[in-house]
């Protein structure tokens, strides 16, 4: 089958090199253009975009739905796959290829569809979450679905490591659905029971409620990690919190309670910090941000 494969992140690359070795043929790939980022507002390209240039892989980089036609009649590609595109594709442009689009989201829907389906799970506290390849439609991840692989939570997973774990299982799922099509088997319709939505993250959503239980807390901290991280303040000062665990222990919400090791009260419950990053210097353990913080109780993060 004659495909392209569209992304704007890191973790398509491993889905382009499995079926690069697979008996499809990997026509190019789509990725968003170039985006101005930084203080100089310099354009720079994404991971994904970065990796296909370097290897000579034809890549389009459409600036609009014109564009996206022009590219898939001129590849005469049959089926497009996205993983993490950041496009909504809602146009003729899904009926050109043959087969259509598929797309390979990280959850299993019809539970989380949106933005962010792992962060989502993650902080929800879900016990397992997945991916579901399933045929693009019009609608927000509401198309029928031709495979599915679950994948097991932990109450320390953190959304970085489970992203970049399943961006490694893709393929599995990805090769059912292209057999399915292949043999002519028609995915099947989502469930109208159990949807949620996962929205996009928003950057200021990072910064801790120290009035929530500890449990909740913890669950944000390894959501939203690595970005868009969470924070908080402790003299006047800006501090990343890394990595966390929730503990039986007791105060007013954003106390520290203990400073070896670094204990902080929770509206119900306390966390233990073990990992932080202080504003404009390196990640390190609360051990070392202690040592040269100069913060002797009674002191609060607020």
């Amino acid at each position: 089958m004659k495909i392209l494969i569209a992304s704007s992140s890191h973790l398509g690359v491993e889905l382009l090199e499995h079926l690069r070795k697979s008996e499809h043929e990997v026509l190019g790939a789509i990725s968003s253009p170039d985006r101005a980022s930084g203080r100089g507002r310099s354009k720079s390209s994404n991971e994904f975009a970065t990796y296909c240039q370097g290897l000579g892989i034809i890549l389009h980089r459409p600036r609009n739905d014109q564009e996206l036609s022009v590219a898939l009649k001129e590849s005469n590609t049959e089926l497009v796959i996205t993983l993490a595109y950041g496009r909504l594709v809602r146009g003729n442009e899904l009926e050109i290829p043959k087969y259509g689009w598929l797309n390979v989201h990280f959850s299993l829907l019809p539970r989380w569809r949106g933005a962010s389906p792992i962060q989502s799970a993650i902080a929800a506290g879900d016990s397992s979450t997945g991916i579901t390849v399933f045929k693009l439609d019009k609608g927000m991840d509401t198309g029928p679905i031709y495979s599915t692989l679950v994948y097991e939570l932990t109450e320390r997973s953190r959304s970085g490591q489970v992203l970049d774990q399943l961006a490694s299982l893709a393929i599995e799922p990805v090769l059912k659905a292209l057999e399915m099509i292949e043999s002519g088997q028609s995915p099947k319709a989502q469930s109208s029971n159990g949807i949620t939505l996962a929205p996009k993250i928003l950057k200021g959503e990072g910064k801790i409620d120290w009035n929530r239980d500890s449990r909740q807390i913890d669950r944000q901290i390894r959501a939203l990690h690595p970005w868009p991280g969470t924070y908080s303040r402790v003299n006047d000062t800006r501090v990343a919190i890394i990595e966390a665990k929730p503990i039986d222990a007791s105060g007013f919400a954003g106390e520290i309670l203990s400073l070896e090791p670094l204990i902080v009260a929770t509206g119900s419950g306390a966390l233990e910090i073990s990992r932080v990053k202080p504003e404009n210097k390196k990640e390190m353990s609360s051990v070392e941000w202690l040592r040269g913080a100069r913060i002797s109780l009674p002191c609060v993060f607020e």
